[in-house]
């Protein structure tokens, strides 16, 4: 039976799955808009000036709106979807409110955990679907993803995850030209114009089929043919793009890439090689369906959502790696899905033979683990935590800078620092909407400034009450959700599924394996240290290789409250062992100011090599190497050019001069900002400049090791499933 046809029929049973469906839809409703109701503000900002302000709103008031205007590009995407409903609000509610743009973005998240929670229920045995049900809930409500919940112009976001997923289920579990299989394709199509990446769902789609032996063109080829569409759409897009706007954020090496897509392929746990752990049971599940046309259409849509968020990981990866390496909240909801599929494969493989359940349990355990950990982290700390910290004063300063502008059209109102950095960048750009006659009345009545009431504004409380009462929305879906369980407990059914086997006797299987041991082992040789994965060593190698002057002590020579000799780890590097390399002027922070000197030492070769870190190539400050006689005078100083490193440089001191003779280091720390100080470690004795190059060209991996240490899990996994395979058939044929 299929996965989306409802399995029952009478009157009860229908009741009891919308008491689930919507049980789910209103906890994760009451929690979206929580974060609205807490952290959301009234000010249109950054993008939504120009796609929704410019693009769409100015020329429907001005009467000359186009349908080629929802079609504009940008960046990589054409949003037409999110400029759509910006104009449909502003049309049918007279408003261009963020916060009711939320609100509607909150019901959209509500409907697809509606919709994903009625799938799980219809396909999976009760035990399977509740675990997983609750999954769905706490992606749903956790606000690892505050940017999507918060902006009102991210509706794409939960759009195109319906979407995609409406294709996937449509695709795998209806006959091939069916009405609701063409309802499925129409929803691929759809999904192109939320996000550039979104190709990637029907290409999952035909992947899967083709590896499943699916040879039948009349399944494949229409998604295939979505796909390059929406890939020659991506292309044509990108070449529109300004030169250099489109790739100032990608990234632009193979090492950046591999380190930004296994770390957002291990999406929620930061842990290298996370990835293995979490998209091991999609992958198991993938190897069972080679060449199996007849699979359960379950499996199918499995496979095919893994794949696809393991594209979307790779998209983020090669489009911001080159800007940052790590986790962004608004690609956290993209990335659930993939979590949400190997839960889904996890509880499949949990009905496997029983002698495989031992290990699978191992499995199930140590996936939760990471999976609990990973959401609790970037749900409460970082991004999010310093998000919810500054959002009131963020929305503030929006909000005031908008009312100021619309009062008396000054735009230093708009061009401040902070203004630029939080409303958008170019204040003219925000000058030309709020300019507009008849826009100011679409904005909320705390943004304008003679609080004169406007048609709409009754829209915008009506939703903010709402926002109010998310507790009560909560605890009602708490009710319903219980209330669905204790109805399927009271009528169980069994299910229709076929357990699932994990056998491991075909031929292709053991080579497969040691082909991804020796691909991943292979890459690892893009890291200077290949086969070096304690980091500890490596800095060594680096920063104290052998021959570096040691045992130099520094001191405070000026008047100072601070004791005179703690100068050891005074640099603000994290972890602490790279921190205790240097000596420096960051002591219990960075309000010291005054001068440090190390003890001397003799120069026996033409150049010296040494690490610094801080500021040194800024207005008060100096980083130098005095050269001084037997009684410890000044004969001559050179002073560290800089730049100023983003984590560790490496300066070249030419000292052809100086042989034979003493010298000593010298910090200047003249600044008392929060970004003053100096650090440097141990000189390294050197040839020529060549050295620094060398050592600077190595640091630049340091910060994608991650990538270089999933590589080494990745090869190391994928071995030892090579024996065990290779074993397991062995076995068979005695």
């Amino acid at each position: 039976m299929s996965p989306l046809q409802p399995t029952f029929h009478s009157p009860s049973a229908t009741a009891v799955r919308w008491l689930w469906i919507l049980g789910v839809s209103s906890l994760v409703f009451g929690g979206r808009i929580r974060e609205v109701a807490l952290h959301a503000g009234g000010a249109p900002y950054l993008d939504q000036w120009r796609i929704e302000g410019q693009q769409i709103l100015l020329p429907w008031l001005q009467g000359k709106l186009s349908l080629t205007s929802f079609f504009a590009p940008h960046h990589e995407h054409v949003p037409a979807w999110t400029r759509f409903i910006a104009w449909a609000q502003a049309a049918g509610f007279n408003r261009w409110d963020p916060q009711l743009q939320a609100t509607f973005n909150a019901a959209f998240y509500a409907g697809l955990s509606g919709l994903l929670a009625g799938w799980l229920r219809r396909s999976l045995p009760l035990g399977v679907a509740l675990p997983l049900t609750l999954l769905v809930v706490a992606l749903g409500i956790l606000p690892f993803g505050w940017e999507n919940s918060t902006w009102g112009f991210q509706s794409h976001v939960p759009i195109a995850m319906g979407l995609v997923f409406l294709h996937i289920a449509g695709t795998f579990s209806r006959p091939a030209y069916s009405s609701v299989w063409w309802g499925a394709q129409a929803a691929g199509f759809a999904g192109l114009f939320t996000l550039g990446s979104m190709w990637a769902g029907p290409a999952a789609v035909a992947a899967t089929l083709l590896w499943t032996g699916g040879g039948d063109k009349r399944r494949w080829v229409v998604p295939a043919l979505i796909a390059v569409g929406g890939l020659v759409l991506l292309l044509a897009v990108r070449a529109q793009q300004p030169p250099g706007v489109a790739i100032s954020a990608a990234a632009n090496s193979p090492h950046i890439f591999l380190a930004a897509f296994l770390l957002q392929l291990g999406w929620p746990a930061e842990w290298p090689g996370a990835c293995v752990l979490l998209h091991l049971p999609a992958f198991l599940i993938a190897l069972r369906l080679r060449r199996r046309t007849a699979a359960e259409p379950i499996d199918k849509i499995v496979v095919a959502l893994a794949l696809w968020a393991a594209a979307q990981a790779a998209a983020f990866a090669f489009a911001r790696g080159g800007g940052y390496i790590g986790f962004v909240s608004r690609y956290g909801d993209f990335l659930s899905l993939g979590v949400l599929a190997n839960g889904v494969a996890l509880g499949r493989l949990l009905t496997c033979d029983r002698t495989w359940r031992p290990a699978l349990g191992l499995l199930t355990l140590a996936w939760l683990g990471a999976v609990i950990y990973g959401l609790n982290w970037i749900s409460t700390r970082g991004h999010t935590e310093y998000f919810h910290t500054h959002s009131a004063e963020w929305t503030d300063v929006r909000q005031k800078s908008v009312r100021q502008y619309l009062l008396n059209k000054d735009r230093g109102a708009l061009s401040s620092e902070p203004v630029r950095n939080l409303l958008y960048p170019d204040p003219a750009a925000v000058a030309s909407v709020l300019d507009q006659p008849g826009l100011s009345a679409l904005l909320p009545i705390e943004l304008r400034p003679d609080s004169r009431p406007a048609r709409g504004d009754s829209v915008s409380a009506a939703a903010q009450r709402v926002r109010a009462h998310w507790k009560a929305i909560g605890i009602g879906g708490s009710f319903l959700f219980a209330l669905g369980i204790l109805g399927a407990i009271r009528a169980p059914r069994s299910s229709a599924l076929a357990p699932m086997t994990l056998e491991g006797s075909e031929p292709g299987r053991a080579p497969l394996f040691i082909s991804i041991t020796f691909g991943a082992g292979s890459l690892l040789f893009l890291w200077p240290y290949p086969l070096e994965f304690r980091a500890e060593k490596r800095w060594a190698a680096m920063l104290t290789p052998p021959g570096t002057i040691a045992d130099l002590s520094f001191r405070i020579i000026t008047e100072t409250n601070y004791p005179k000799d703690n100068l050891t780890g005074g640099a603000a590097l994290w972890p602490e062992n790279l921190r205790n390399t240097f000596n420096g002027t960051h002591i219990d922070g960075p309000a010291f100011s005054g001068t440090a000197q190390s003890s001397r030492f003799l120069i026996q070769t033409p150049w010296l090599v040494i690490p610094y870190a801080g500021f040194p190539a800024s207005a008060g400050n100096a980083l130098g190497l005095e050269i001084v006689d037997a009684k410890g005078n000044t004969r001559a100083v050179l002073n560290c050019p800089g730049p100023n490193p983003a984590i560790i440089g490496f300066w070249a001191v030419d000292v052809r001069a100086y042989q034979g003779q003493s010298a000593r280091m010298v910090f200047t720390d003249g600044r008392t900002d929060a970004e003053g100080w100096i650090a440097a470690g141990s000189p390294q004795p050197a040839a020529g400049p060549e050295v620094a190059a060398e050592l600077t060209r190595q640091w630049v991996f340091e910060p994608t090791r991650s990538g270089h240490d999933s590589l080494g899990v990745v090869a190391l996994a994928a071995l030892t499933f090579g024996f065990a395979t290779a074993f397991h058939n062995r076995r068979r044929r005695s």
